[in-house]
Parts: C-alpha cells; sequence; structure tokens
C-alpha cells in the first residue's frame, strides 16, 4: 500500500500542470493530521513547493532561466478560497486580464473575499486581499464573476474600444466549453447587476448563439 506522502504526491503529478493544492484536497487520503504531515515531508524532500500556509504545488522551471517559475496567480486563489472556505472576486483589472480584454498586467492583485487574509508574494506579483461587505461579493464564485468584474472595470473604456471588447466578449460567451454555463448565469441574475450595465449585457445575450427567448424583468427572469 502506499504512503500518504506517495499518494498525495502522485495526484498532484497527475493533476493539472498549474494547479495549487492544499490539504482539503486529500481528505479521502487519511485523517487531517497524517495529511499535514505528508505534505511537510514532501515540502522538505523538496518534491513539492509550500507556497504559503497550507498552499503547495509542484513546481515547474521556466524554459529560459531554468529556475522556478512563480505559481500560477488564478490557482493560488481558487486554492485559499478552498483552503479557507472563503468567498473570493478578483478585481477588474485582473479579471479583464485574465479574459484577454486588457493587456494590461497589473504589479499587484486584489481579491475581494469575506474574510481577513495576508497577502501572498508570488514573484513579482503580489495578492492583496480586501475584506469587503457581502453585498458586493455577489458574483463570487458564479459562472459569470470575472465577466462582471471586468465590464465594470471597463465602463469607461468601452465608448472608445466598444468593437474589439464586445467581439471578444461575444467569443468568451460562445465558447464551447463554458460560456453556456457564463450566459445562463448572466440571464438569470440580471437583478444582481449594477443597473448601468443590464442594458450592455443584455445587448452581449442578443448576440450570441443558443440564448433562449426571456422576458424583461429582474433576477430569475429570463432575457427580453
Amino acid at each position: 500500500m502506499q504512503s500518504a506522502a506517495d499518494q498525495i504526491y502522485r495526484r498532484m503529478s497527475d493533476g493539472p500542470p498549474n494547479k495549487v493544492w492544499t490539504a482539503r484536497d486529500f481528505v479521502d487520503i487519511g485523517a487531517r493530521s497524517a495529511i499535514d504531515v505528508a505534505l511537510h515531508r514532501l515540502n522538505g524532500n523538496n518534491r513539492i513547493r509550500r507556497i504559503d500556509q497550507g498552499l503547495y504545488d509542484i513546481p515547474h522551471a521556466n524554459q529560459l532561466t531554468k529556475k522556478p517559475s512563480p505559481p500560477d496567480h488564478k490557482s493560488v486563489i481558487d486554492a485559499v478560497a478552498r483552503r479557507d472556505g472563503s468567498k473570493v472576486l478578483v478585481d477588474g483589472i485582473t479579471a479583464a486580464n485574465n479574459l484577454g480584454l486588457t493587456n494590461a498586467v497589473p504589479a499587484k492583485v486584489t481579491v475581494w473575499t469575506d474574510a481577513r487574509l495576508k497577502p501572498i508574494k508570488l514573484g513579482h506579483l503580489t495578492i492583496n486581499f480586501r475584506t469587503v461587505a457581502p453585498s458586493r461579493l455577489v458574483w463570487a464564485g458564479r459562472p459569470a464573476a470575472q465577466v462582471v468584474q471586468a465590464l465594470i472595470w471597463l465602463r469607461d473604456v468601452l465608448p472608445s474600444d466598444q468593437d474589439q471588447s464586445k467581439r471578444r466578449l461575444v467569443k468568451i460567451l460562445n465558447d464551447p466549453d463554458y460560456g453556456r454555463r457564463i450566459r445562463d448565469d448572466l440571464a438569470t441574475n440580471l437583478g444582481d447587476l449594477p443597473t448601468w450595465l443590464v442594458p450592455t449585457v443584455k445587448d452581449l445575450l442578443r448576440t450570441t448563439s443558443d440564448i433562449p427567448d426571456h422576458d424583461p424583468g429582474s433576477r430569475g427572469n429570463p432575457i427580453p
């Protein structure tokens, strides 16, 4: 029978290359105390990397520098949410960058959350966590979360760059893997959007494929 450490390492090795893991991802392998000991040993043997308290990955070398690349910040944020059972929502410029709506690369990422968390430094990038009211985390964990955050950030940009941004957004909403989930999330939760953003979202949904006819209304009602 494989040890807990070997089982953990195998799962991490077989998983997505940029995934960041927490002890909660291995609860089926053994008791929490045994998982913690196994992770500590794997890190001590340099088989895995400890990114922050309770966050681990398998580092990969940069092809140019041959040095370990920093962890993927998106995977780190997702892992923090799993580790702490907290809600997280990235800021607008980060969401827009993740979706290819801007080439601006922020020097820091701000994450809205319902927990009090210390910053995490990943190479030259810092993830800052900002505790906000529950009303600002309505979209946290939803399929359309990043689209909504990006649109809010793009509010002042859209008039001058509307066509290019709209083409990119339509492509996202029509993506065969995740587009339908985003569209459904937007269509059934219009009432959770800022009032000024509702017409923009309705217009986007009308230009995407496979959208059911909806009636005007707020949250829970279909799109016209």
